[in-house]
């Protein structure tokens, strides 16, 4: 594993009994800066807790973006667990010409997509087809998940934290 800026090697975070191993970004990042990681905490509560998108559809998007910034995914795993189709997980690389998936979720890893690599390319068009497919709230959910996904992923990698 790379050397990070922390002050311990290797992937151990600071505990009150000594250093636990294969600790995931939050943990890490809490260590050395507990306010800012309980305020990451509150957003990722949030973000998993909410009502307008189901949690296998934010699963899709925040594997996805893993996928993109080729970051471990098991790192920022959701604190709950969430079940996906494995024919659907072995798909997601191919979601926009495979049939396992449904437009809602097409339209959605799109989206996700287009975040991650220009947020300032989201046309009026496409923001339109995610509001119709998922709701005003369901597109500020997204919008938000998929920022905090693109967060913690990218952390993960610049704090050494892969596995």
């Amino acid at each position: 594993m790379p050397e990070t800026w922390f002050p311990t090697s290797g992937a151990g975070v600071a505990t009150g009994a000594g250093v636990a191993t294969g600790a995931g970004v939050l943990a890490r990042v809490a260590s050395l800066r507990p306010a800012y990681a309980a305020a990451l905490r509150d957003v990722e509560a949030a973000v998993w807790g909410q009502d307008q998108l189901e949690p296998e559809l934010l699963e899709l998007c925040r594997l996805r973006i893993a996928q993109m910034l080729q970051a471990d995914e098991q790192v920022t795993e959701p604190p709950g667990r969430v079940v996906l189709d494995p024919v659907v997980l072995a798909q997601l690389r191919q979601w926009p010409t495979s049939d396992v998936f449904t437009e809602r979720q097409r339209v959605c890893l799109g989206f996700a997509e287009q975040l991650l690599v220009d947020a300032q390319g989201v046309g009026d068009e496409q923001a339109a087809s995610v509001i119709a497919a998922i709701g005003d709230g369901g597109f500020l959910v997204l919008t938000y998940a998929c920022g905090f996904f693109e967060t913690t992923q990218r952390a993960s990698i610049v704090l050494g934290v892969q596995r």
